[in-house]
């Protein structure tokens, strides 16, 4: 039976409030080949303090000022000992205990360097909660962030040959990442239909929108058709329009309605 190591990395700052459950989520898994490694970025509260109180199940706890959370999430990365590695940040948390049991001893991983899932939204400004995720090829990344990071386990020797994150971006540095893999190498990534972790979708991504995607323009020009970077150049007002829309619509009954329809066959059951 194959029961690789798994890094759980947690990258938070100033989470004395999160960081408990955060951490018991990774040590309730039934899957007991893991390892946590902690990356703090010098926080202010009583984040490490609460992290000591698990240090019997932490092997790395590095606590510093980064320049960011990409970079934070790279020295993870680098101090991560595991065959695979999992970013469960302040405030995630696994779907169910089983999770790395599913993933990792029940299937066989040759050949696969990146595997992603599904995951459940919580904090939807709406109140429809759901589950989204699905089976993506390269031209998945053309118009859309088709991959949720909170789904996706990394083998940790991929950076043999991919680079790192890019941490001069500051919301879209994982979406570059996934692009560049499934460019070069879609045939190494797996698809699991199984919801992984809950997802709090009123991160950054969410609440700086168009600023995220200024950050996807500023990179897609290398990776993607030059037609379809024209595309989504020209799509820049319409996504501004409709992000003003719903920000300004979201609460209201009608609009409630709406994404109960849209999401039908995929409501959370919460």
């Amino acid at each position: 039976m194959n029961t690789p190591l798994v890094s759980l990395i947690t990258v938070c700052y100033n989470a004395e409030g999160l960081i408990k459950d955060t951490i018991e989520s990774a040590i309730k898994q039934t899957y007991q080949n893991i390892e946590l490694v902690i990356i703090d970025g010098g926080s202010k509260d009583n984040t490490v303090a609460e992290v000591k109180k698990f240090e019997s199940y932490i092997v790395t706890l590095i606590s510093e000022p980064d320049k960011g959370i990409y970079d934070a999430m790279n020295k993870g990365i680098k101090a991560a000992k595991g065959e695979w590695f999992y970013f469960l940040n302040a405030g995630d948390a696994f779907y169910n205990d089983t999770i790395l049991e599913d993933v990792f001893m029940k299937r066989n991983l040759n050949g696969i360097d990146f595997i992603y899932a599904k995951m459940q939204t919580v904090n939807e400004p709406t109140g429809v909660n759901y589950i989204g995720g699905h089976q993506v090829s390269f031209k998945g990344f053309y118009f859309k962030y088709p991959i949720c990071h909170q789904t996706t386990f990394t083998r940790k020797s991929v950076f043999e040959y991919m680079p790192y994150l890019d941490s001069s971006l500051k919301i879209m540095a994982d979406n570059k990442w996934q692009m560049t893999f499934f460019k070069h190498y879609e045939n190494k990534a797996l698809f699991i239909d199984k919801v992984v972790a809950f997802y709090d979708i009123q991160g950054a991504s969410y609440h700086k929108r168009m600023k995220g995607y200024r950050e996807f323009l500023g990179y897609i020009g290398k990776l993607l058709p030059f037609h379809i970077y024209l595309a989504n150049v020209l799509l820049y007002p319409i996504i501004w329009a409709k992000v003003k829309f719903i920000r300004a619509f979201q609460q209201t009954a009608w609009f409630k309605a709406y994404r109960n329809l849209k999401f039908k066959n995929k409501k959370a059951n919460v």
